[in-house]
């Protein structure tokens, strides 16, 4: 079962590895009022924002498009801290059909963006040695729930290699139950944690930890 969890506190995180410093649930001009004095000039993140990592380009697996093993992928990175609890390795899918007014990674939506990848491929690069310490693996899009038979397969791989799996999805959770798809039901339920509901840039301010608007929800598995 999921549950709802409406954060409330500010958060103040460290990375270990890298002694950057993440603070969720201020404005930049609110930490500077607070810390101005303490740390450089801060930069604005959000949920499936990172920072300077470039999506993936040049070398294709040998899979083809439609191909249940495989997922059309954007980017991968490490070491994010806002989106999901702890250390985390990130995959962001291609595609969305959502297309939220003033979403923060509009490159994500086109479903032939990035490269085609071979699940097995997807899982080796999110557990790369260069991700650890790593506390979980988080999957965004774009919206991940438009491959539902590679996500599935990608989530009970990583679920085999016993990681902590935040997911990210602009549908409800409601709406994706209604769809009465296999693939989608088996997915919600090995979930650890699912971030449901579209981005909406007016509900952005103050919207806590892991979330991009306030509207979305914090679903974790009891």
């Amino acid at each position: 079962m999921l549950e709802a969890l409406d954060p409330k506190e500010t958060t103040w995180l460290i990375d270990q590895t890298t002694g950057e410093l993440t603070v969720e649930g201020l404005t930049n001009s609110e930490i500077a009022g607070i810390a101005g004095d303490l740390l450089p000039g801060g930069a604005s993140v959000n949920c499936a924002r990172p920072i300077d990592v470039p999506p993936l380009q040049g070398k294709v697996s040998n899979v083809a498009q439609g191909d249940d093993e495989s997922l059309q992928v954007f980017r991968i990175y490490h070491g994010s801290v806002v989106e999901g609890p702890g250390r985390r390795s990130v995959v962001q899918t291609s595609g969305c059909p959502i297309l939220c007014p003033n979403c923060s990674v509009p490159e994500t939506h086109d479903p032939r963006g990035g490269v085609r990848m071979s699940v097995e491929e997807v899982v080796r690069l999110l557990l790369d040695q260069a991700g650890a310490p790593r506390d979980g693996v988080t999957i965004l899009g774009g919206e991940p729930f438009m491959q539902p038979e590679g996500l599935v397969r990608l989530v009970r791989r990583l679920k085999q290699q016993k990681q902590h799996i935040t997911l990210y999805t602009g549908y409800t959770v409601e709406s994706l139950h209604a769809r009465e798809d296999g693939a989608v039901k088996e997915t919600l339920e090995l979930a650890d944690i699912v971030i449901d509901g579209p981005f909406i840039a007016r509900e952005a301010q103050r919207a806590g930890e892991w979330r991009g608007s306030r509207n979305q929800r914090i679903l974790i598995k009891r």
